[in-house]
């Protein structure tokens, strides 16, 4: 019996087994991490507290991460390819011979890379500190994931001025708080979108001063010790900001949570839940774009949204979208709608502002206000007589008491029935339950505000409720030396300007954003190097501060409002593809409408392929053939908004310093009006030679429209030759000589007759020098997508696979 006892004891092992066999503290070179065995294909720290590997995102979607082990829910503290998920088969991590560490989809599209430059790489390593490694023969580190932090810094972990945390929203793509040290070298917290870039902590109605920071401080380094301590270099006397449990042996983590907070967790071993033990916002009001567009945030007494009067919503259960007017007053409707103005007390929306007008009347200040239909509202001064236009309502904050000397004027319909409508106010001893509270947003898009719990040492630590209570204190102070305040907020109006012009020039490269007329006059030298223009407008080149080579796009026969022009640029600036020309922002400034864009070495294939020095061999043009298909494909099939580029051409494909192919102008479609001045630009998108026969016949308009344009193109690149100058020298019009000559190489290819023609249709300039079934490959192609019958011409993803397929089969044979 003994033998079979001792079995039985060892089967939990044995079940164990193959995982403590694939759970590895290294990855050796040429080794990979499969998505497949996810729960035991890890990483592990040698002593536990860490794992890496795949972790589920949602169903069949994985992304590549670092979390705490032994926590209740894995904590995830740095992810790879945030915002850009894995299939659940087939994806795997792979530690490469040239020494990169390869994160790569189903297909083999590889999604993230390590960004070392060295490839003496022997192995990848996760250390007991939750840092993943690689490192030389030598045992040097050669890449870090802690250079590179997602929404968490770990003890030991530095934040410096390369460095940044983002926060993540509820669909794991990255949110739109950000820390990181600014131009100034002070550490803070900031809201950036498209329309707004605020810091918003250091409270910015407090100076750095009184914040106990230090500005321009000679290096900018901060980091988070074990024991609870985090101290950065502007912070004043070196005083660090320090857990409530302050002391050794205790797991900790920093994240910028994403509702914007800062918060520093301590882990209770015993059960694996975190809890607070420093925040860096006690009054989550304060922090900017809680509530969204139009959104007040306010106590009553537990932190609360709530829309102003003659507002409801936009999208019920997610705030982060805000509100909405029930009657739109937008410039458009401005002139024939009547308006009126509502009194919020002990209410501002903080920024935004066009000017600010000193002592004239609370009439005066109104009259401004309602005879410029781009102002939103106003706050009126009524001691100081001081007047705040707003061109756009944010960060909306109701203040505690009705000794708040700050009063808001929100501009509504004059039709706007709001009978009813209460006027958000704060009040921390108010016992009614609201409609509309923060907990009541979808738990996807905003956390609940955790509060700071006792600790296991019996430590009191302070909750929201005091924090409210002591800053209630401190305002009713703040309310009976108006004069200081007052002086405070004149001197705040420079500062403010200040910090988000500076704000802007310390964004991150990848994130899209707005510029202002200014800052691109500057960086064009007042649009001085022209580029090319057409029907979409005129392009300079420029630089911006961070030394960032631009093409500025002054586009024209922009006939959208506001809010539609920045909604579409939204869509395009989240659409990224290494064959398309990455969008950095925008600027929508009174009558300017300008796309800034990445500047692209070798500008566009037709001044290469038709009018330039250089020689594109074989490889090269069909190289370029396949990455305008890889364009196309993602716009027409992977791209979360539809999206048709309608203007598909060599001038919009341009070529960088390798020469390989991005498509410009996509999106365009969207932004621009019908028409425009150039006369070789339809009556509808696109160019003559290159539009699809259902344009002219005003047929329903498919992606099949730029499928057309792209098999013009492919007759391009084989023959050298435009369309349009074809057509001159014969003296047909465009779409006849197009039709005779897809008709006649459709017959030579039924035929069979192809070595003889194919030389004389290749382009003379090549030598013979080309790959025959290449060639027969684009040809047919062409031929298939120049069909007058749009259902009947492929899709970019099949041509892909054909190009692909064509580019496989040929690759061990010898140009003939």
């Amino acid at each position: 019996m003994a033998p079979i006892f001792s079995i039985l004891h060892a089967l939990p092992f044995l079940v164990l087994l193959p995982i403590i066999a694939m759970s590895r503290e290294i990855l050796p070179l040429k080794s990979s991490l499969s998505v497949d065995d996810y729960q035991s294909d890890l990483l592990r720290s040698r002593d536990g507290t860490f794992s890496c590997g795949f972790r589920a995102v949602y169903d069949n979607a994985f992304a590549f991460s670092i979390w705490y082990t032994n926590t209740a829910s894995e904590t995830v503290v740095w992810t790879a390819n945030r915002g850009r998920p894995v299939h659940a088969r087939g994806s795997a991590v792979t530690l490469h011979k040239g020494g990169a560490l390869v994160l790569t989809d189903y297909d083999g599209t590889v999604v993230w890379q390590s960004d070392n430059n060295s490839s003496d790489v022997q192995q990848a390593r996760l250390l007991d500190t939750g840092n993943l490694v690689m490192t030389s023969s030598t045992g040097m580190i050669v890449w870090q994931s802690f250079d590179s932090p997602t929404d968490t810094l770990l003890p030991t972990q530095h934040i410096v001025a390369t460095t940044k945390l983002v926060s993540a929203n509820g669909f794991h793509d990255p949110g739109h708080y950000m820390f990181h040290f600014t131009d100034s070298s002070v550490l803070s917290l900031i809201y950036d979108d498209a329309d707004v870039h605020d810091i918003y902590w250091p409270d910015p109605d407090d100076g750095l001063y009184q914040s106990k920071r230090n500005r321009y401080n000679s290096t900018r380094m901060g980091v988070l010790h074990g024991n609870g301590d985090f101290v950065s270099s502007d912070f004043a006397d070196q005083q660090p900001f320090s857990a409530s449990d302050r002391g050794s042996g205790i797991k900790r983590r920093l994240t910028l949570d994403p509702d914007g907070n800062l918060r520093l967790y301590s882990l209770d071993s015993s059960n694996g839940d975190w809890s607070v033990s420093w925040v860096a916002i006690s009054q989550p009001c304060n922090i900017h774009g809680l509530c969204g567009p139009n959104g007040i945030c306010h106590y009553s007494p537990a932190p609360t949204c709530s829309c102003p009067p003659g507002f409801e919503m936009n999208n019920p259960g997610n705030w982060t979208q805000g509100c909405k007017a029930i009657v739109d007053t937008s410039c458009s409707v401005a002139q024939v709608q009547s308006v009126r103005f509502v009194h919020l007390p002990d209410t501002d929306f903080w920024g935004s502002d066009q000017r600010h007008v000193d002592k004239i009347s609370l009439h005066a200040c109104r009259n401004i206000c309602e005879s410029d239909c781009n102002c939103r509202g106003f706050q009126y001064v009524i001691r100081e007589g001081t007047c705040f236009p707003k061109s756009f309502l944010f960060n909306g904050r109701a203040y505690p008491s009705h000794r708040s000397a700050r009063n808001m004027y929100l501009k509504i319909a004059g039709s706007t029935n709001i009978s009813g409508m209460l006027v958000p106010q704060s009040n921390v001893l108010d016992p009614r339950k609201h409609s509309r509270s923060c907990h009541q947003m979808d738990a996807k898009t905003m956390v609940p505000f955790p509060d700071v719990h006792r600790t296991s040492q019996g430590e009191t630590r302070w909750s929201y409720f005091y924090g409210f209570a002591a800053a209630i204190f401190t305002l009713e102070a703040l309310f009976i030396a108006t004069a200081w305040f007052f002086v405070s907020r004149w001197e705040l109006g420079s500062l403010e300007i200040q910090a988000v012009e500076q704000g802007y020039m310390m964004m991150a490269i990848s994130n899209f954003r707005r510029y202002n007329y200014k800052e691109l006059a500057k960086a064009t030298k007042k649009f001085r190097y022209e580029l090319g223009r057409g029907g979409s407008g005129i392009v300079y080149r420029g630089a911006l501060d961070d030394g960032r080579a631009v093409a500025v796009k002054m586009l024209e026969n922009v006939r959208q409002c506001e809010e539609e022009f920045q909604a579409e640029l939204r869509i395009i600036g989240n659409i990224n593809h290494m064959n398309l020309v990455r969008i950095w922002g925008f600027c929508s400034e009174n009558s300017h409408r300008m796309l800034v864009t990445e500047y692209i070495e070798n500008g566009s294939l037709a001044n290469i392929l038709f009018d330039g020095n250089i020689l594109l061999d074989w490889r090269r043009r069909f190289n370029i053939a396949v990455g305008v298909a890889k364009g196309l494909a993602y716009l027409h099939h992977e791209c979360l908004e539809w999206v048709i580029h309608c203007d598909v051409k060599p001038e919009n494909i341009l070529l960088d310093k390798d020469l390989e192919p991005k498509i410009a102008d996509f999106g365009l479609a969207k932004l621009l009006s019908r028409g425009g001045s150039n006369q070789k630009v339809s009556r509808v998108r696109g160019t003559i030679g290159y539009i699809a026969p259902e344009w002219i016949s005003s047929l329903q308009i498919t992606a099949k429209v730029d499928v057309y344009s792209y098999g013009v193109v492919l007759l391009e690149l084989v023959s050298g030759k435009r369309v349009l100058d074809l057509a001159e020298s014969s003296g047909e019009e465009v779409h006849v000589l197009l039709r005779k000559l897809v008709k006649l190489l459709a017959s030579t290819l039924l035929n069979g007759d192809e070595p003889s023609w194919i030389e004389e249709f290749v382009d003379c300039r090549l030598s013979g020098q080309f790959n025959h079934m290449q060639v027969r490959t684009m040809i047919k192609l062409a031929v298939a997508c120049l069909d007058d019958e749009s259902s009947k011409r492929p899709t970019m993803e099949s041509i892909l696979q054909l190009l692909l397929l064509a580019d496989e089969s040929c690759s061990s044979n010898v140009l003939r």
